[in-house]
């Protein structure tokens, strides 16, 4: 699925083809993207205890930040997903623009409307067989702590992300080779200023992380502010510093290792 990154070679062919008048329009507003920050927000739905803590793993793929949750905390706000899916330990979340993100090869035109127009939205579903830091060993995830209601928060704003018919059931997409991944119709539009990260920003602020909803376009934002509310949630827990990780907590499941290729695209 790594055939739908390579943003690099995207942009050596549009140079080629829509020259350095259009380039520069792109450019600035890519650039603004850099403004986002989540000065003045704050934790909410903090835990009163450790037994109410609930993880999330935010991760970064190129220029997308998406969301994973346990198999366990799917609730059933979310547990219609298994339906579509084969079995997983964690389910990732992203939510994006609908031919960009569903495209084999992304092409300067899907590229560019992508960037440029307001465009039907899909959600991308991810069924790992590994936790996220053993899915993505190498890459950029972040764990985060919610409380209950919180992660009840986060739930329904990923739910809410989701098209549903009269019956309550979604509408299936473009399905990955092997069932472990899957495209749904989705709630809104996409435009550059409200991008998949912005929409990422969003869910995760529904559970209480202070985060930029406004500016973060970039996964590069994304993975800042969720790193910084990390370190504050340490600073506010109300119920005192963590337990250091367990051996089996940090174990590297090597049954995962067949699937680490099966990973989320980068994309707008």
């Amino acid at each position: 699925m790594e055939k739908r990154g390579g943003m690099q070679a995207v942009l050596a062919r549009l140079r080629g083809e829509i020259g350095r008048k259009w380039l520069l329009m792109l450019l600035v507003l890519l650039v603004s993207a850099l403004a986002g920050c989540a000065a003045g927000k704050k934790w909410n739905y903090l835990p009163a205890t450790r037994g109410e803590e609930r993880s999330i793993y935010v991760i970064a793929h190129g220029w997308h930040a998406g969301i994973a949750l346990s198999n366990e905390d799917l609730g059933s706000e979310l547990g219609f997903v298994r339906e579509y899916l084969r079995p997983g330990r964690y389910y990732e979340f992203g939510w994006g623009e609908a031919d960009f993100y569903q495209a084999d090869k992304v092409t300067p035109t899907i590229f560019l409307k992508a960037v440029f127009w307001r465009n039907p939205s899909v959600m991308h579903v991810f069924s790992m067989p590994a936790a996220p830091p053993e899915q993505y060993r190498g890459g950029d995830v972040v764990e985060l702590k919610l409380s209950e209601a919180g992660l009840k928060h986060l739930k329904d704003k990923l739910r809410t992300s989701f098209q549903f018919d009269a019956g309550q059931r979604p509408y299936p997409l473009k399905a990955g080779p092997h069932g472990e991944d899957r495209f749904f119709k989705a709630e809104g539009y996409y435009l550059i200023t409200n991008t998949c990260n912005t929409w990422t920003a969003k869910v995760l602020e529904s559970g209480g992380v202070p985060m930029d909803t406004v500016f973060t376009l970039r996964s590069a934002s994304v993975m800042r502010q969720v790193k910084k509310a990390r370190e504050e949630y340490r600073r506010l827990r109300p119920f005192g510093p963590a337990e250091p990780p367990s051996a089996s907590s940090t174990r590297i499941d090597r049954r995962s290792e067949p699937f680490q290729a099966m990973v989320s695209p980068a994309h707008l």
